[in-house]
């Protein structure tokens, strides 16, 4: 009995510790952005930083596998992982990310908010003057924002703002923002688009967290 033991004790240990790498990427992904969103609109920045960086961390390693998992390829999937990569400071993939979400034709606002956001932080003025006009043209009636833009991306135009201190500014509108969208729309279902409803599949727009599973299982 104690021979036919150890071979299984032994296949048990290496099953417990292979565990973490057979986890759902994704859904790691998903379950440290939605932490991160959590203490983000309640302006916790130093643990909203830990928790995008280790969703950024999940959403590359989900990107990386081949064939990739279909939730994966959700543009509100991609859409959270670029916002991740956003604040963890992975500014090429989260260009790259954004970009592969928005496709050629999609207007979606927060992925040419947060690429813009990006390109700005890696210094390329066109970029982001580009990418902000793509948030611009999604028309998503974000005030904060677009005021902001409208006080600091003329100077940047005409050399009179730097870039870096344009971003921080618009950065610092952004996070605004969202904390007055959730005080506003909270779960207030019914009275915002349903892709925007903390059912839908970019809840973060309106919402402090999800209040269902759905938008894991359908884009």
């Amino acid at each position: 009995m104690r021979k036919q033991l150890i071979p299984l004790l032994s296949a048990l240990t290496i099953l417990a510790l292979a565990l973490p790498a057979l986890a759902d990427s994704v859904y790691t992904g998903d379950r440290n952005f939605e932490r991160a969103w959590r203490v983000y609109v309640t302006r916790n920045n130093p643990k909203a930083e830990e928790y995008f960086t280790a969703s950024a961390q999940a959403y590359a390693a989900a990107l990386q596998k081949d064939p990739q998992e279909r939730t994966m390829r959700f543009q509100s999937t991609r859409v959270k992982a670029g916002i991740s990569m956003y604040f963890a400071g992975d500014y090429d993939l989260c260009i790259k990310t954004l970009t592969q979400a928005q496709g050629k034709k999609d207007k979606i606002w927060d992925a040419a908010l947060f690429t813009a956001l990006a390109q700005g932080r890696k210094g390329d003025t066109d970029a982001t003057l580009k990418a902000f006009d793509k948030f611009l043209d999604a028309n998503s009636s974000q005030r904060y924002i677009t005021t902001a833009m409208s006080k600091v991306l003329p100077g940047v135009k005409d050399g009179s703002v730097k870039l870096a201190d344009a971003i921080d500014s618009i950065e610092k509108e952004t996070q605004r923002q969202f904390v007055d969208n959730v005080n506003r729309y909270n779960h207030l279902n019914g009275t915002i688009p349903a892709s925007e409803a903390c059912s839908g599949a970019y809840w973060w727009r309106k919402n402090i967290s999800p209040c269902s599973q759905d938008m894991f299982r359908h884009d």
